[in-house]
């Protein structure tokens, strides 16, 4: 029988694997315990950093910006993580339908967006938005409606929301494509006897489709969770967090604490915080998600 080249002892399989684990300490887990530390001093970027133990988070969860900057981010949520998931869910099970060619045109299609830098797309949506020449406007006030044309990005009220479509538009190719490819592991015969039985499409989308999709559910959760926590270049290309912290998210906070403020220890405080949030957030959704997949497995 022959040997693999990983079937060696222990210490030399650790040589095969010390490269990677070098790569991770220096790019991932190096920057982590460096910002852990950084967190704990107070650092204007040019003298020496001077420890102040907790006193970046204390002074953290007293400021009411980053309150703020908190409750945009779970308002964002909404478009970045379920108004995708409904519509990549909905297109998914039309799109399934059609012939192979039909498909495979749609679905590249929806996906573009995906590929395109979303700082590209941040700048290119402002423009859009443009209240003296945006297209918005101009084709709102050409039909007539006028009265409805706003300065979207200036507008205390709309501000958010016309932000967050921008990353619907971005993220609901990608959740459709994750949802085609879990449609097409569900075993066929399951359709073939919910057809046999007169189910309606309705019926055979909420107790087949949907249950035996839970996998790719959890993974778009975790994904777009993460790039709504992580969101920074959108916004910053299209709004800096205005106006009046309109759209003031947790990592725009920290730009503007770390290279603007040079409070270089508050903004690693937001940072970890960031993270935790992360970790919990995700934690939750492989308890919820994860156990609801086992239990249809």
């Amino acid at each position: 029988m022959k040997r693999s080249a990983l079937d060696g002892t222990q210490q030399t399989n650790f040589i095969y694997l010390l490269p990677g684990l070098l790569l991770y300490a220096a790019f991932v887990f190096g920057p982590i315990v460096a910002a852990l530390g950084l967190s704990l001093t107070s650092w204007d970027g040019l003298t020496m950093p001077r420890w102040v133990g907790l006193g970046n988070y204390a002074d953290l969860f007293s400021d009411s910006r980053f309150y703020i900057a908190l409750r945009n981010n779970a308002e964002l949520m909404i478009f970045y993580c379920v108004l995708p998931l409904v519509l990549g869910i909905t297109l998914a099970a039309c799109v399934w339908n059609l012939k192979q060619r039909e498909q495979l045109a749609l679905r590249t299609f929806l996906f573009l967006p995906y590929i395109m830098p979303t700082a590209v797309l941040g700048i290119i949506w402002a423009w859009l938005y443009n209240p003296a020449f945006g297209p918005f406007n101009q084709f709102l006030r050409a039909v007539g409606l006028g009265r409805f044309a706003l300065p979207w990005l200036g507008d205390f009220n709309f501000v958010l929301p016309a932000v967050g479509i921008v990353a619907t538009w971005y993220f609901f190719g990608f959740c459709m494509v994750i949802f085609l490819t879990g449609i097409q592991r569900i075993d066929p015969s399951l359709f073939d006897a919910a057809k046999v039985d007169g189910a309606s499409a309705r019926k055979t989308f909420f107790w087949i489709t949907l249950p035996l999709l839970m996998p790719e559910i959890r993974v778009v959760l975790l994904l777009t969770v993460i790039a709504s926590i992580k969101s920074f270049d959108l916004i910053f290309t299209m709004t800096r967090g205005g106006p009046a912290n309109a759209t003031l998210v947790p990592n725009i906070y920290m730009y503007q604490l770390g290279f603007e403020l040079n409070r270089f220890g508050a903004a690693a405080a937001i940072a970890i915080v960031g993270a935790l949030l992360t970790f919990a957030i995700n934690f939750a959704i492989h308890r919820l998600v994860g156990a609801r997949s086992k239990g249809l497995a």
